[in-house]
């Protein structure tokens, strides 16, 4: 009964079991159909949005081609600007660079021909200067010459006294050899007078004659020395003149070599012509603005000296003086042609009107004279006055104005000045180191000039010769 119970309940709780899994089966299979019907709908919908997102796409992917050519094109065109920029800067770079050394060999042909030219100038003075010394040296040996010459003919004559004394002692000797003239013979001489005056006189005869033989023989010995002393007074011009006749031709084959340089130079400075003349007339143009200067100070100083109260003196040019400036002017003036230099060197430029030295039917004038010194030459005055100016000059550095009375001198091409307007200054006081120019070899090259009033003079003429 039990079994048969529990084999019952066993079959129910199968049976229900089993109801319960086809219910759960049915409800599964009504379930899932809904889903895949929402699944075919949504494939549907999934395939509208499919081709609506591949349209998008292809849309997207044409911009993005479209943009990128662009990109492409305008990165192309940016690199050709900038190849384009960078042939442009090397261009420019490569026309900076010619210009540059354009500049550079314009600055070194022009360093070159002044330095030529500065040459040429200073290779005129040494001729010249040599020249003067060749004609120096041809009247020295002409002078030593005519001495010798006059030696010879007083030597000439000497001997001939001498040979005419030698010959009058000789006869002498021989006549008291021959006549056997002893002392006893002479104490008979004398004793044999007839009376005492007679004697008298023979003894003064004898002394006299015993004179005249000491005076021959001294004179024939003094003769001989003089012509001794003659001879070595030819024998010693002799020399001096071999000697300079030898410096005579180192100086002549100097010269030559100094002419020879002189044409070379001639031959390539022509070839610079145009770049002389653009210096030639900057030059000129400097000197002409530092006149100008300098005459209107001078202007001014004499309207300032007329209206002076205490006026000792008036010049016919209208500058007035006092006492101390006229004692001033009359001792410059009286020291014409003896004033010290106011730097050591050589005048590399002449005062005056000249012919250009290579510029054919070019005349340079110069209101002053050039020295050319050596580097750290400094220029002193040449003589005791007042320093009227110190100013600066395009093309003539600095410059200084020292007033001598009525006089005035001119130191220009100063780099620094040691002196101040109004200060007196003495003979020789440095007033300003020299400009050095480095296109010619640092030398260094004063202006200078001399003015009475408004008048420029001739600065050579007041220099020690």
């Amino acid at each position: 009964m039990c079994i048969r119970k529990f084999f019952i309940l066993m079959m129910m709780v199968l049976v229900g079991c089993m109801t319960g899994y086809m219910g759960d089966s049915d409800l599964w299979a009504q379930t899932k159909k809904p889903t895949q019907s929402t699944s075919a709908n949504k494939g549907a919908k999934s395939g509208v949005k499919t081709s609506s997102s591949t349209t998008a796409k292809k849309t997207t992917t044409q911009n993005k081609a479209n943009t990128a050519k662009k990109n492409t094109a305008s990165q192309s065109n940016a690199n050709k600007r900038k190849e384009e920029i960078n042939a442009l800067k090397n261009k420019q770079d490569k026309l900076k660079k010619q210009m540059q050394n354009t500049d550079k060999k314009l600055s070194e042909t022009r360093k070159s021909t002044m330095q030529s030219l500065r040459e040429l100038e200073r290779l005129n003075e040494d001729i010249v200067y040599r020249d003067q010394i060749i004609k120096k040296q041809a009247d020295e040996l002409n002078r030593y010459s005519d001495q010798i010459d006059s030696l010879n003919a007083s030597i000439d004559k000497l001997s001939a006294e001498y040979d005419k004394l030698k010959k009058k002692q000789s006869d002498m000797i021989y006549y008291a050899f021959m006549t056997k003239n002893t002392q006893s013979d002479f104490i008979i001489y004398i004793l044999s007078s007839k009376n005492f005056q007679e004697a008298y006189r023979r003894v003064i005869y004898l002394s006299n004659l015993a004179t005249i033989r000491k005076e021959q023989s001294a004179e024939l010995n003094r003769t001989k020395h003089d012509i001794q002393v003659k001879r070595d007074k030819v024998d010693k011009l002799k020399s001096t003149t071999k000697s300079l006749m030898a410096k005579q031709e180192k100086e002549k084959e100097f010269a030559l070599y100094q002419k020879q340089k002189q044409d070379k130079l001639l031959v390539s400075l022509k070839a610079q012509e145009k770049l002389l003349k653009n210096e030639l007339e900057k030059q000129q143009l400097a000197s002409e603005r530092l006149n100008q200067k300098i005459q209107n100070i001078i202007s001014q100083q004499a309207e300032a000296a007329k209206k002076r109260k205490k006026t000792q003196s008036t010049t016919k040019d209208g500058y007035a003086m006092t006492k101390e400036e006229t004692t001033v002017a009359g001792g410059f003036e009286k020291n014409q042609g003896r004033l010290p230099w106011p730097v050591k060197g050589t005048i590399t430029g002449n005062f005056g009107k000249q012919p250009h030295p290579v510029l054919k039917d070019v005349t340079v004038n110069n209101k002053g004279i050039y020295i050319t010194a050596t580097p750290g030459s400094k220029a002193t005055a040449v003589y005791d006055g007042t320093v009227s100016q110190c100013f600066s000059v395009p093309g003539n550095n600095n410059a200084v104005i020292i007033r001598h009375g009525n006089f005035l001198t001119v130191y220009a091409n100063l780099t620094d000045i040691y002196v101040k307007s109004g200060t007196k200054v003495l003979k020789g006081t440095p007033i300003g180191k020299i400009y050095e120019d480095s296109d010619d070899k640092n030398k260094a090259t004063l202006f200078f000039q001399v003015w009475k009033e408004k008048n420029l003079l001739n600065p050579q003429q007041w220099l020690k010769k």
